[in-house]
């Protein structure tokens, strides 16, 4: 089997993502710790590659967190709207983005690999239910893919980006991961809330968004059992 770089947060669509490429690659999950608001989904993140048996590598990235000018680096007020401006959200982008976060994530999967000899990238990005950041869009990650590839050495690419749930709503979404083997489990130990609650604040942008998916999809959240 090809190899594949997972970036995996601990989160619910990376969860989903790495069932995803665990029936098509071999499996490398990579977790950044950029100084986010709680430790919590790094230690979910843990459980989750020790429950599909990948290797698990933890990066330290603290530039963004230096930085600033989110809400999940600085302890400011999570809202989902207000933060900076934006055409595609006239109320503005919600405080959670995080300037360059995904683009960043993505160059060091690159090089992670280069490094370990793999040609494909994971990620868990979604422009259909998602929070409006532009990162997560289609055109954001097609021309990622291409910078990856002419940042590389020619012979380690060409590199693809998967994005397995680009298109899809959080209800489809949850209904993918009831259906591939051992994504369900995994979930119980995953970590949507930017709260770092287990089994969600309930309030927050992110368990809300969670919450109907499941909702949506007829479906109970394991990780609230």
């Amino acid at each position: 089997m090809e190899k594949a770089i997972v970036l995996l947060s601990g989160g619910q669509d990376s969860t989903t993502c790495l069932g995803w490429a665990k029936e098509r690659f071999e499996c490398i999950a990579v977790s950044l710790n950029y100084g986010q608001r709680h430790v919590a989904e790094l230690e979910a993140a843990s459980k989750i590659a020790k429950h599909f048996d990948v290797i698990h590598i933890v990066e330290n990235i603290p530039v963004l967190k230096s930085i600033g000018g989110s809400a999940l680096v600085d302890g400011s007020d999570l809202a989902g709207s207000g933060g900076y401006g934006d055409s595609q959200a006239p109320g503005g982008l919600p405080t959670s983005f995080v300037p360059g976060r995904n683009m960043l994530f993505l160059a060091i999967a690159g090089a992670v690999a280069v490094k370990l000899g793999a040609k494909h990238i994971v990620t868990g990005v979604c422009q259909t239910d998602y929070s409006g950041y532009p990162d997560c869009r289609e055109v954001f990650i097609e021309a990622m893919q291409q910078a990856i590839t002419l940042a590389m050495p020619s012979e380690c690419g060409p590199f693809q980006v998967h994005t397995p749930l680009m298109r899809m709503t959080k209800a489809e979404t949850v209904r993918m991961a009831k259906a591939i083997p051992g994504v369900w489990e995994a979930l119980a130990h995953s970590i949507t809330c930017y709260q770092g609650v287990k089994g969600g604040c309930g309030t927050c942008p992110a368990c809300t968004l969670r919450i109907k998916g499941f909702a949506d999809a007829g479906f109970a959240d394991p990780a609230s059992a």
